[in-house]
This record gives structure tokens, C-alpha cells and sequence, in this order.
């Protein structure tokens, strides 16, 4: 019987897996690659919608143009899966599969810190990132805040580009010097990664942006244009620019069987989420402590679509 494998969710993980799988399983297999625009959008994009540099739509493709042929895309919202009954559910239909890879990534999550969602700016969305430009566009002085607002959250050194991107953009309006650029991390240091920390220090110094080390957001106050750290620390500005927390997104959180954040257990060798041998996750939707980046994504698409194929043929999984 030809093995009817589907995947949820469009983004770099999705697509490199539904790919991968084109490839390598076996000519009778069925894939199906689910997502609820149909739609492709290269997120990394969003970074530099806030300096005028590219609109959102210019950062989507149709995915049926990103995928072999015998990938069939369905553009349809998913309402609801059943695990035990190995069934995905639309308005209205259905869609059976042997095995699922949940490619569902995170979403920001700014209201789990108070006051966030309220008075401060970010750029993990489209939308956001379009009314962060304005806020740029009718800045004319005083101090910025940039930096990270909560834990987890996608492309770790985001915020330190943006800052970096932020500083060029001031330069060319003739701001920059009637501007103060304050970045606050709640890590110890400027980046965890300890080969960047030198590089990233230097362009910091370079550009005379301000580092806050050890600011652990507790609250924001609109109406003071102030964030508090856990510590007591203090920071007001014009204008804040604080990468939200993340969490898994509804379709993960619906399954019932991710942490509090909605991230689904997977198992770090096999990328099977744990008690389902035929469930894979991949990319942001993982509990794995790896980065949530398109990097981490893309090398466990090919792992998940290589043991996927080895269980079709009956074979040792790789881990």
C-alpha cells in the first residue's frame, strides 16, 4: 500500500522536507504538503521592512512554485488533528495520512509579559514590522531600546542586526546623532555564541550602541514608556524595539501534547515526537534546545525525511 505522508506548515522546514521527501521516497508514496495561505513568506525578509527596503508581499511565493510536482499543496486552514485516527481535519474534510511531520513553526507571544503587546514594537510579523516602519518614520530624536523582551524566540541574532540595520538607518536620516541606541539582552554577555561575542562587541563600540547585559524583562508601562527588568533595572525611551517571547503555534498547542509553551516533545536523534513513532516535528515547532532558526530547520527536514523513507522500507532509523 503506497504511504500517504503529509506536512503541515509552509515555511523553510515544510518545504525542505516535503522536497526532500519527492526525492527519496518511493515512486507510489503520496505527499501532501498542508498550509493555511498557501503561501511561502521568507520571514528572514521582515528584518528589513521597518527601513523601507522591501514591502511584505514581496517576500511571499506560492508554494506550488517551491516544490516538485508530485507534491500536492493544499491551501486550506487545518481546524484540528487526531493523532490515534491519523487524521487531519479542514472545514468540511478530512485527510488521512501514515505519517505527519508537524513543520508548524512559533508565533510571537508578547502578551505573556505585561504591557508588551501594548507599548512595544517588534518585527517577527509582517504586521508588525509594517507599523514599526511608521514609528521609524516619524521618529526625530531621543532614545531607542532594542533587544530581547522574552524567551524563546526565532533567529537568535535578530535583534543585534536590527540594531546594527537601525544605526545605518539613523546615519542616512541625519538622526544619528540625536539619537541614543541602548541594546538590553537578559544574557551575561552581548551574544551566547562566543565566537560572534568579539565581532558583534566591536561593531557595538564601533557605532556607539549602549549594551545592557542581565535585562530580564518583567513589565512593560505604556504609559511611562518604561521597561523593568526582574532585577529593579529601569529603561525609558521614545521608542522600544523588543523581540517578543515565542510560543508554538495554535495548531501545535490544539494537539495537547506540547509543553507550556505549546513546543512539541521531539526526540533530538530521531526528530519522532515522543509515544509517536509515525509523528515527526521539525524546525520551531520542536521543544529541542537547539536555535529556532532556518539553519536548524533545514538540516532536520533532511533527517525527518530520511527516517521517514527508512520506515517505509522497514529499515534502522538514523539518529
Amino acid at each position: 500500500m503506497a504511504a500517504r505522508i503529509v506536512i503541515v506548515g509552509g515555511g523553510v522546514g515544510g518545504l525542505v522536507v516535503a522536497n526532500r521527501l519527492a526525492l527519496l521516497a518511493p515512486d507510489d508514496g503520496q505527499i501532501t504538503l498542508v498550509d493555511a495561505t498557501g503561501w511561502h513568506t521568507y520571514q528572514q525578509g521582515w528584518l528589513y521592512v521597518p527601513f523601507g527596503e522591501v514591502m511584505p508581499k514581496q517576500l511571499q511565493k506560492r508554494l506550488k512554485s517551491l516544490v516538485y510536482d508530485r507534491v500536492q499543496v493544499v491551501a486550506k486552514p487545518v481546524m484540528g488533528i487526531d493523532l490515534d485516527n491519523r487524521t487531519v481535519y479542514f472545514n468540511g474534510e478530512r485527510l488521512s495520512y501514515d505519517f505527519l511531520v508537524l513543520a508548524t513553526g512559533c508565533e510571537p507571544n508578547p502578551a505573556e509579559v505585561p504591557g508588551l503587546a501594548e507599548g512595544v514594537h517588534h518585527f517577527h510579523s509582517a504586521d508588525a514590522a509594517v507599523r514599526l516602519r511608521e514609528a521609524l518614520a516619524n521618529f526625530e530624536g531621543g532614545r531607542i531600546v532594542v533587544g530581547v523582551g522574552g524567551l524563546p524566540y526565532k533567529c537568535p541574532p535578530s535583534p543585534i542586526e536590527f540594531v546594527c540595520l537601525l544605526h545605518e538607518h539613523l546615519v542616512r536620516r541625519g538622526l544619528r546623532e540625536r539619537t541614543e541606541l541602548v541594546y538590553a539582552t537578559p544574557l551575561p554577555r552581548i551574544f551566547h555564541i562566543e565566537p560572534l561575542v568579539p565581532i558583534f562587541e566591536e561593531r557595538f563600540e564601533r557605532f556607539g550602541i549602549k549594551l545592557v547585559p542581565f535585562f530580564t524583562l518583567e513589565t512593560f508601562e505604556p504609559s511611562q514608556r518604561k521597561a523593568v527588568s526582574l532585577d529593579g533595572t529601569e529603561l525609558t525611551a521614545e521608542v522600544f524595539v523588543l523581540v517578543p517571547p515565542h510560543a508554538g503555534s495554535e495548531i501545535a498547542r490544539k494537539l495537547g501534547i506540547g509543553d507550556a509553551k505549546g513546543f512539541l516533545p521531539t526526540d533530538r536523534h530521531t526528530l519522532q515526537v515522543q509515544g509517536l513513532e509515525r509523528v515527526y516535528a521539525i524546525g520551531d515547532a520542536t521543544n529541542l534546545t537547539t536555535p529556532k532558526a532556518a539553519t536548524a530547520a533545514q538540516r532536520q527536514a533532511f533527517i525527518a525525511a530520511e527516517n521517514i523513507v527508512a520506515q517505509i522500507a522497514g529499515k534502522e532509523l538514523r539518529r
